[in-house]
């Protein structure tokens, strides 16, 4: 699940979220679509606002930005 399913299956508008972690929503996009990294702190603001674990977080964005991290992590 991406971090955009994610949030659409908590009710939160992109628009929202991003007030919320501080972010635009242009920057929110473009951190769900995988194509820019989200700061350290912004991360776990927004993992507590989708009420994730700050693993699980990760795992939603690099299943979009890098699939392969996923996978070299699940070899493990």
């Amino acid at each position: 699940m991406s971090l955009s399913e994610a949030r659409k299956k908590k009710g939160i508008a992109a628009q929202k979220l991003a007030e919320r972690v501080g972010i635009t929503t242009a920057e929110l996009i473009q951190i769900e679509q995988g194509k820019r990294r989200p700061r350290l702190c912004m991360a776990q603001i927004w993992a507590n606002v989708l009420n994730l674990t700050f693993e699980e977080f990760s795992r939603h964005y690099y299943e979009i930005a890098d699939p392969a991290q996923i996978a070299d992590y699940e070899e493990e």
